[in-house]
């Protein structure tokens, strides 16, 4: 990372900016050329792991280039605000985020399904309320999750 002084390196901080988005952008390759989805999410952390869960429609794009090529990049963003200054060059951007990379594992029972979309819901939800879901809807549902230790933490306030 360029600017060390803008690194967060505490592991309970990043986890904090984790909590605090609603959105992730996943960056995906597709035939040599990048593609990059917003997605909502839910997250868990074991240890110094992040695991990240994520919902979509069974086919579309996204899942074909996630099936050719599972391996992704992801960024999520919170705070965002303009910080002014006396003269357009001293202008900056308050933010804090999180950059990662990961390989996408499909989730295919329906008790996995389950646990995934409920902590997408608490996450967004900001509860631990959980919720039951038609086994029809579980059949239909595209859920898949990444695991990984491959991420950093950025903030700038």
């Amino acid at each position: 990372m360029r600017r060390k002084d803008r690194e967060v390196t505490s592991l309970d901080e990043i986890f904090e900016i984790v909590d605090s988005c609603g959105v992730a952008h996943i960056g995906m390759v597709e035939n040599g050329k990048p593609y990059v989805a917003a997605l909502n999410f839910g997250y868990e952390r074991r240890g110094g792991e992040l695991i990240l869960y994520f919902h979509s429609a069974a086919e579309g794009r996204k899942i074909d280039i996630l099936k050719e090529n599972p391996e992704i990049c992801f960024e999520m963003d919170c705070i965002n605000e303009l910080i002014a200054g006396d003269e357009p060059c001293c202008y900056s951007w308050r933010y804090r985020s999180v950059v990662g990379n990961g390989r996408v594992e499909f989730i295919g029972s329906a008790e996995e399904k389950t646990h995934a979309l409920n902590r997408i819901l608490c996450h967004l939800e900001k509860t631990e309320n959980t919720f039951r879901y038609p086994e029809e809807m579980l059949k239909n549902v595209c859920v898949f999750r990444v695991c990984t230790k491959d991420f950093s933490g950025k903030r700038h306030d």
